[in-house]
């Protein structure tokens, strides 16, 4: 138990002086000590994250598979792209990696992940190709590999405001909806949901029931019980789902008749 609150305590250190080497430049230094406290931790809270923000920003400098985490010579098919985008983007989001590198890194990855869809629907890689090893000569001296080319200027899409509806959270708001989240997705802004292309719209309300004979249409006889104020809505006997115009607060109204209902706050799942 000793050993291993020792080892938390120095974990807990190398992540704190890694963030501090991020801040004065140091990246590789930020990466070592990152990777030494997940050695030390693998349990410490955030502590993957934090490796994978600073694996991101160590990676940078090369082509969109560096950034990605896909290797040279392997398959690079869309499926697989979005899948990495979404395995990386869940690690290094503000909301989960709590450093300062996390907003730059999820902003590396959008740009890859971009980059690399373009590529895959063009069929064309940017890749360096992945050179055969030589048959082992002795006695022959060869020439050092040149360095990798740098990254590329980023394919860019304008992103269009556009309203987004969770079927989770049943919440609409409004987000900047570009080429990368209408082919891989996106995060909720409300929940932890991801939420799968194409962006979903709002169902349509329900229509107030039309009067048919043996079938009564009058005005809710209940109140919301958040704020008091009597419905507006048209009802007919039967359970119903109706939204305060004053709070805005849905609520499951039991109606059995004109002059009696029952109003219960809607709990969400």
């Amino acid at each position: 138990m000793a050993r291993y609150e020792y080892e938390r305590e120095q974990a807990e250190k190398a992540c704190r002086y890694a963030e501090e080497l991020f801040l004065a430049g140091n990246i590789p230094g930020a990466h070592r000590h990152a990777s030494r406290a997940k050695r030390l931790c693998p349990s410490l809270p955030g502590v993957a994250n934090a490796l994978a923000v600073y694996e991101v920003h160590a990676a940078a400098g090369g082509r969109w598979r560096a950034v990605l985490g896909i290797q040279t010579g392997a398959a690079a098919t869309q499926d697989a792209i979005k899948k990495q985008y979404r395995r990386l983007s869940l690690l290094v989001h503000p909301d989960k990696a709590h450093c300062a590198a996390a907003e730059g890194a999820f902003k590396l990855v959008r740009r890859a992940c971009e980059e690399a869809l373009s590529s895959a629907a063009s069929s064309r890689d940017t890749s360096p190709p992945q050179v055969p090893r030589a048959a082992a000569q002795p006695n022959v001296r060869r020439a050092a590999a040149p360095p990798p080319p740098m990254m590329q200027p980023m394919y860019y899409a304008p992103r269009v405001l556009m309203r987004v509806y969770c079927s989770s959270c049943k919440n609409e708001y409004a987000a900047k909806i570009g080429r990368l989240e209408q082919q891989g997705g996106m995060k909720c802004a409300r929940c932890p949901e991801w939420l799968s292309p194409p962006c979903q719209k709002k169902p349509p309300a329900r229509k107030e029931p039309t009067a048919v004979p043996g079938r009564q249409v009058f005005q809710c006889p209940a109140k919301c019980p958040e704020c008091g104020a009597a419905y507006t809505s048209k009802v007919c006997v039967g359970r119903w789902c109706l939204r305060c115009k004053a709070c805005t607060k849905s609520s499951m109204v039991d109606v059995q008749g004109p002059e009696q209902a029952t109003a219960k706050i809607r709990k969400r799942a």
